[in-house]
């Protein structure tokens, strides 16, 4: 499976972006839990989208119940910390929302792997546009692209070739 997706952080970067949302969360009226920091922590070391099952076998967070990430990743989503992402067939995705614009991304309905997009310029100003012409405040995209990855393209044809033998 690919997963070409910006390099993550390093580990004092993730540390720091994970204690500075932490920060932001508990004067909003989060409440410390070690769950919460260890999502967080382990959500801005990675910046992939993730299952929640994958995102439940990361090491810190093999004994959370997956009911209970579940509904932490809806408060953070709710609180504008985390988004969901589409990505086709596989099931909902989650992802720490970057400082910056949210990273678009090429997906591979063969096997599922994630390569991360530069979005056109045009998008970006589209979204500007918008807001400006409709007073809308906030305004963002959410842009995947599906098609087979050229690992699953070439094994497909290796064994089209093989059947024809």
């Amino acid at each position: 499976m690919m997963n070409s997706i910006a390099s993550a952080p390093s580990s004092s970067q993730a540390q720091d972006a994970a204690a500075g949302i932490l920060a932001s969360l508990l004067e909003r009226g989060f409440k410390r839990t070690h769950a919460l920091v260890c999502l967080l922590r382990e959500m801005a070391a990675d910046p992939r989208p993730r299952t929640l099952a994958e995102w439940g076998e990361c090491p810190s967070l093999q004994e959370r119940n997956g009911v209970t990430l579940y509904r932490l990743m809806l408060k953070l989503e709710q609180a504008g910390v985390v988004r969901r992402v589409n990505l086709g067939e596989r099931a909902q995705c989650f992802q720490l929302l970057p400082s910056g614009p949210a990273p678009d991304y090429l997906v591979c309905t063969s096997c599922g792997g994630l390569e991360q997009v530069e979005t056109p310029l045009e998008v970006r100003v589209l979204e500007e546009n918008l807001a400006r012409k409709t007073g809308w405040k906030a305004v963002r995209h959410e842009l995947e692209f599906f098609g087979v990855c050229p690992n699953c393209a070439e094994n497909s044809n290796e064994a089209a070739h093989l059947a024809v033998i």
